[in-house]
């Protein structure tokens, strides 16, 4: 056995003791920064977690509205028969048929309707500007009724005569 004095031993064990307190102190606060850091990190799996079932919902949902089958387009309206011409004035006339007097309109949604019926029978879509001019005639003509004169701003409305 080596023989240490009193004192030695006693001062050895001081250091130690100074050793594992530093070592404590120094786990300690590591052990509080990764607690924060654990909180921080548990936070945003959350979220994440949360983010991504609402994005898988949605995909969900989204590719099997995709694959349902797409409605029916409305027929479109039938080739006038043979020897009539398919002009304007006729296709308004058609158009204007089914709205109810009184009811106001313009050139675009006109044009809109027309467009749309009339798509197999029209080489390219008709330009509300035409339309317009074909109003103005049939207004001058007493077959429309004006409701609002047009403006730079905003389209001239009209109404079918009862």
């Amino acid at each position: 056995m080596t023989e240490l004095s009193l004192s030695e031993i006693v001062g050895r064990l001081r250091t130690q003791i100074e050793l594992h307190r530093r070592q404590e102190a120094f786990h300690a606060e590591q052990e509080a920064l990764h607690r924060d850091r654990r909180a921080v990190h548990a936070a945003e799996l959350e979220a994440l977690t949360r983010n991504l079932a609402a994005l898988e919902a949605a995909a969900a949902t989204a590719v099997e509205l995709a694959s349902r089958p797409a409605p029916a387009l409305p027929a479109a309206e039938p080739l006038p028969e043979l020897g009539k011409r398919l002009t304007l004035p006729r296709m308004i006339d058609r158009v204007l048929g089914e709205k109810a007097p009184g009811h106001p309109f313009g050139a675009a949604e006109l044009t809109a309707e027309i467009n749309r019926r009339f798509r197999n029978a029209l080489r390219r879509p008709l330009s509300p500007r035409l339309v317009s001019i074909a109003l103005r005639r049939m207004s001058a003509a007493g077959k429309l009724q004006d409701i609002r004169k047009g403006r730079p701003h905003y389209e001239a409305l009209y109404s079918r005569l009862p």
